[in-house]
């Protein structure tokens, strides 16, 4: 085991940071060796103190909407690296399993999101299955799900070193084609999904990875749901017992919006049963604004949105995309 480890610090700089933050201080009885399990047993005696490198001593203490995780801390058998940042229902971080040797994502539930806590207990478990029941090199990979020592739930998925869609947009200004190449691969990862039965439900650039090598995952499927309906008078309990399907169970009331305005389908905003097509219609949303830098709603209203007329804009006329490109998307967003 300490071989393995002793390999995987010689080439991930991350975790050869992190030894370095826990390492014992001047002084300490057991200063002249420093060894990963020491160093992540001095983690766990100074849990309280601990900072993240973006965190300066004397800094104000993490927003409670946050778990309390600190660099060294121990989640099941996982050991935190770094935040890696926040979506509206869950914080991911960067850590490292020595078991696998590998390093992961761990999404760790956030609280005071509106949620009962089973809900949004199940929510999690419900995105783990979802992506669980998917095999394809544009879907992120879940590994794991568990508990921690509070009992919260968390999904460990594949760690992609790399930007959100989002980011990687406002790098630099694309060329069309460069664009429309990533946003290929991301329509393929959400055919996927509709090819196993799910519908996303929140695609946008934000839930998209474009990872340093060069592959585009969709991830977050916080909101994922089964294509097939189901009912429980009780989702909650029903999903989160041993034998339920939670992306069968409907977690809010009817006629809840779920998802983000921006890129929801008008019968999505309406609170109405949705189908793949409301996936289309988010898709095609996002690859406008990247190619033609507006929004295709003129207003970009949820009222404007949701009107039965409202109806996709012609692109710029001084758009760098080919023409052929718009009839493509406008029938995605009829």
């Amino acid at each position: 085991m300490t071989t393995k480890v002793e390999a995987h610090l010689a080439s991930c700089k991350e975790c050869r940071t992190l030894v370095r933050l826990l390492a014992p201080a001047p002084g300490d009885q057991d200063s002249d060796v420093v060894t990963w399990p020491r160093a992540i047993a001095r983690g766990k005696r100074h849990h309280a103190a601990a900072l993240s490198p973006t965190e300066p001593r004397g800094s104000e203490p993490r927003r409670p909407l946050e778990p309390v995780v600190a660099i060294g801390d121990t989640i099941d058998r996982y050991v935190v690296l770094r935040r890696v940042g926040a979506g509206g229902m869950g914080v991911v971080y960067a850590a490292y399993d020595p078991q696998l040797d590998r390093k992961v994502a761990l999404k760790l539930l956030r609280t005071g999101i509106g949620l009962g806590e089973g809900e949004a207990k199940a929510r999690l478990v419900r995105e783990a299955q979802a992506i669980a029941q998917l095999s394809h090199p544009n879907v992120v990979a879940v590994y794991d799900v568990g508990n921690t020592r509070e009992g919260d739930v968390y999904v460990a998925m594949e760690f992609v070193e790399g930007d959100t869609l989002t980011q990687w947009l406002h790098r630099w200004e694309r060329p069309w084609r460069d664009t429309l190449d990533v946003f290929r691969e991301a329509g393929r990862g959400l055919s996927a999904a509709h090819s196993s039965g799910l519908l996303h439900r929140d695609f946008k650039p934000d839930n998209v990875l474009v990872g340093s090598d060069g592959r585009v995952r969709v991830t977050d499927f916080g909101l994922a749901r089964s294509l097939v309906t189901g009912h429980t008078d009780d989702s909650v309990r029903f999903a989160l017992s041993a034998t339920g399907n939670p992306l069968r169970v409907t977690l809010t009331a009817t006629g809840a919006v779920m998802g983000t305005p921006r890129y929801m389908a008008p019968e999505q905003l309406r609170g109405e049963d949705v189908s793949a097509a409301a996936d289309q219609f988010s898709f095609c949303v996002a690859l406008y604004e990247a190619l033609y830098g507006v929004h295709p709603i003129a207003g970009d209203t949820a009222v404007k949105m949701v009107e039965e007329n409202a109806r996709a804009q012609p692109p710029p006329l001084d758009a760098s995309a080919p023409a052929w490109l718009w009839p493509v998307l406008a029938r995605g967003l009829d």
